[in-house]
């Protein structure tokens, strides 16, 4: 469905696939920028800045490929009362609504990251095991988004004016782009709220320049393990507040 939709709007494809790549190439010339007059920001060098803006476009471009659609869906599902139709039908609801779409044009972001980490990393050693972790990570990272967009989305089901949240969150996702240690100029409160979102980019690059420790490994694992288990829940208790088309 998702591959015949593509095909019948073969210039909104296009254009879309601009869009996404001038988007990731802004994302690097802001690194230029931030770098031109300094050699180091906040203890990362221009390089590992470089390599961080090139894992946040694999892991959010991954992340908006596959769900992001879904969740701006989600709300004008619930508004209009399509849910019914899907809690009917034998197939867990959640899976439903968070795999209906596909975005095509984030396959070109997620390549373009891919190829700007290769030739970042081109010259450097790199250790196997941190190799490893670092892939291990990677969908850890994008199932912690998952769970972050989810868990805040589902709050539509009792709040249907909520209908914009997706556009606070597609704010929420630049947070990512920066290192950890940028914001641990905030105070304690605003720096633990932003813990969730500041990690998922960070650490799997931090893996990749063996800046991250085993502390950091287990943070990202426990925050995915305990946001999925959270936004389930949450999903599950929301549906029995929902009042469908009818009111």
């Amino acid at each position: 469905m998702n591959f015949q939709v593509l095909t019948t709007y073969r210039t909104n494809f296009i254009n879309s696939i601009i869009a996404t790549l001038v988007w990731g190439s802004m994302s690097f010339i802001s690194i230029f920028l931030l770098t031109a007059r300094t050699n180091t920001v906040y203890g990362w060098t221009r390089e590992e800045l470089l390599l961080l803006t090139a894992i946040y476009n694999i892991i959010i471009g991954t992340f908006h490929m596959v769900f992001s659609r879904n969740f701006e869906r989600f709300s004008r599902i619930i508004h209009f009362g399509e849910l019914d139709s899907l809690l009917m039908k034998p197939i867990d609801p959640q899976f439903s609504v968070s795999f209906w779409l596909f975005n095509y044009t984030g396959v070109f972001r997620v390549l373009a990251g891919i190829i700007f980490t290769i030739i970042i990393l081109h010259s450097h050693i790199i250790n196997p095991f941190n190799l490893v972790l670092f892939l291990i990570l990677i969908p850890v990272s994008i199932a912690l988004m998952y769970s972050i967009w989810h868990l805040i989305s589902t709050l539509v089901i009792k709040f249907t004016n909520l209908s914009n949240i997706i556009d606070l969150l597609y704010e929420i996702n630049g947070f990512t782009r920066y290192p950890q240690e940028m914001f641990r100029q905030l105070n304690a409160f605003a720096f633990s709220f932003l813990i969730p979102i500041i990690i998922v980019v960070t650490i799997p690059t931090k893996f990749l320049i063996s800046k991250a420790t085993s502390t950091d490994f287990f943070l990202l694992l426990s925050m995915c393990v305990v946001f999925l288990i959270c936004a389930r829940m949450f999903w599950k208790f929301a549906l029995r507040y929902y009042t469908s088309a009818s009111g």
